[in-house]
């Protein structure tokens, strides 16, 4: 099997999962927006503020082409790779896209315990995270090899044996 791509929207585990992932099948485990922000040398939400989406998901595609050139990876993906065109079509060129479902309710709940983050309408917090899981939910579902829903509060060790299990990795 070549590189395995985790994706899903912000909070859906893929950093969690990814690492524990890639620590029982002995592989190296990158996180793409870690790696972003250290060639960057600052958080995502300062560039993208001082730059914009374009010049963002520009930088996605370098950084993820500089370390897929290694073997048999696992790579969590940023929330928002769903609308990078040309990042997305690398993945599925190189490798197997597993998509860490999750139930929108349950995605605000977690991503609201850190207070309202910017790319969310103030005024309209449901409608907008409706609005951009719908997109995001809908690019996933299309593009993905194994879609694994995953239960709320499983454990996490748990949720990597769904994961597993879907690759047809499992013991």
């Amino acid at each position: 099997m070549s590189h395995i791509f985790l994706c899903g929207i912000k909070h859906s585990g893929k950093t969690t999962i990814g690492k524990l992932l890639a620590k029982r099948l002995g592989r190296r485990w990158y996180d793409l927006d870690r790696e972003i922000e250290r060639k960057i040398g600052e958080p995502i939400r300062t560039f993208y503020r001082a730059f914009g989406q374009e010049a963002f998901q520009q930088l996605e595609v370098e950084v993820l082409e500089a370390i897929i050139g290694e073997e048999n990876l696992v790579i969590s993906l940023g929330g928002g790779a769903a609308d990078n065109d040309p990042l997305m079509k690398m993945v599925k060129e190189r490798g197997t896209l597993v998509y860490l479902y999750l139930e929108e309710a349950h995605l605000l709940e977690r991503i609201l315990r850190g207070g309202i983050p910017p790319f969310l309408d103030e005024e309209d917090v449901e409608g907008s995270f409706h609005r951009l899981y719908e997109r995001r939910n809908r690019r996933y579902s299309k593009d993905c090899n194994h879609l694994i829903q995953l239960p709320f509060d499983q454990a996490k060790e748990e949720n990597v044996e769904l994961v597993l299990s879907s690759l047809g990795l499992k013991e």
